[in-house]
């Protein structure tokens, strides 16, 4: 890299730097959320020799291993855990300045970074206990490799590893491999990208099926399945206000579901099986729901979809800010609204200019997006695919911002 990148990339890292650790000491140490504690609990669990288990004698089967493992290593304790976050935040700031660089431009490259480095979503997410943030950073190293498209059998390796950290990469490769099979590879090395990035979720599988009978790679899917998949679907038919609605539905399908663990099981109480279990009971209750309403399910994802994409989290940073709450709220919104139609733009232009790179940032975006559109849909589900969606939306502001001429001078010097 010339002197003049060197630059670039030293003070788009300060500014990342400057951003996620203004918020560290501001939150006054609050890293919990929530699920923190269903990461945690199995972790305790390993340090104590238990193996990878909610309790003794209780298989965890509703988390996946990876980053329970993570926190295992800092003996569960959050501040490292937070730090080393907010540093992965930094060097994937520094990931997105290169390979802009390197594929479109340095305008290009500069924007991307900066929107990285000041997206509230993602800084808030690293604050936390939550498998989001190693998550995009495993992630976007994928993405990264399969750019590149020489390393199949490592790329499929950490295809596979995603699916420990988050089961909600479990059909990723599929993505990758179309990708894979655009750019003309080899079917020999397609298939073995594909088989290897089945190994490790595949493993983990059978270890549950060994555990509880059922082959499953994180239980929680069949959970989801029913409270959020199967429950905003007849949310969407009730019509009204779809928050209430949910919880109404969820709460009568999980009634329904537990009245039929207790008599099939032949147990006092649904609690009593394994969480596998139960999610076996969930799954086969989903299904014929969905199946029966594919108009109200596509109106559920559309609506998920625009909530992963939209919702700006502008709170967050509304407790680290003296502005007033109602200016924070407008300016975070109004950016959130803004990256999104930069991100159509830059699609656009990135089509026209490198089509490879174009494909699998659309690809990727679009495969987390819309996986994660149901009744749970929040912010978070936008975080893993904020490196890529900084590309393309920095990349299509540098068009606006950068004169023809402008533009041509510095793609002559990239």
């Amino acid at each position: 890299m010339r002197r003049r990148d060197w630059i670039d990339l030293a003070a788009v890292a300060a500014i990342a730097t400057l951003t996620n650790f203004i918020h560290f000491f501001l939150c006054d140490a609050d890293f919990f959320f929530p699920d923190s504690f269903t990461y945690l609990a199995p972790a305790q669990n390993l340090l104590r020799g238990l193996g990878f288990f909610e309790g003794p004698g209780v298989v965890e089967t509703m988390r996946t291993p990876g980053y329970p493992f993570l926190l295992a290593l800092f003996g569960t304790h959050p501040l490292p855990v937070i730090v080393l976050q907010h540093l992965l935040n930094v060097a994937m700031v520094g990931g997105v300045y290169l390979i802009t660089r390197r594929r479109v431009s340095r305008p290009a490259a500069l924007v991307a970074a900066v929107l990285l480095a000041i997206d509230t979503p993602t800084i808030h997410v690293a604050n936390k206990i939550l498998s989001e943030t190693l998550f995009t950073a495993v992630l976007f190293v994928v993405f990264l490799l399969a750019l590149d498209a020489r390393h199949l059998i490592a790329t499929g390796a950490l295809t596979g590893a995603l699916v420990l950290i988050r089961p909600v990469a479990i059909a990723y490769f599929a993505v990758l491999a179309a990708y894979f099979i655009w750019r003309r590879l080899r079917p020999k090395q397609i298939a073995a990208f594909i088989c290897v990035s089945l190994v490790l979720p595949l493993g983990w599988a059978l270890r549950n099926a060994y555990h509880t009978g059922v082959f499953t790679v994180a239980s929680i899917s069949g959970t989801n399945l029913l409270g959020h998949r199967a429950a905003g679907v007849l949310a969407i038919l009730d019509g009204g206000n779809f928050d209430d609605a949910l919880a109404r539905r969820r709460a009568e399908l999980q009634a329904r579901a537990n009245a039929e663990v207790v008599e099939e099981e032949d147990v006092e109480n649904a609690v009593d099986v394994d969480h596998a279990v139960m999610a076996r009971y969930h799954a086969r209750m989903a299904w014929p729901i969905l199946l029966r309403h594919p108009i109200a399910l596509a109106e559920l994802t559309a609506r998920g979809a625009l909530i992963n994409l939209f919702d700006s989290r502008w709170d967050a940073l509304a407790m680290v800010s003296r502005l007033p709450q109602r200016w924070v709220r407008i300016a975070v919104v109004t950016l959130t609204v803004a990256l999104f139609i930069l991100f159509v733009f830059g699609m656009i232009i990135l089509w026209q200019r490198d089509r490879a790179l174009a494909l699998l940032i659309g690809g990727t975006v679009g495969y987390f997006i819309l996986i994660a559109a149901g009744g749970e849909s929040e912010w978070r589900f936008r975080v893993p695919v904020m490196p890529e969606y900084a590309i393309a939306a920095g990349s299509g502001l540098s068009f606006v911002l950068f004169s023809p001429t402008r533009r041509k001078k510095y793609e002559g010097k990239a």
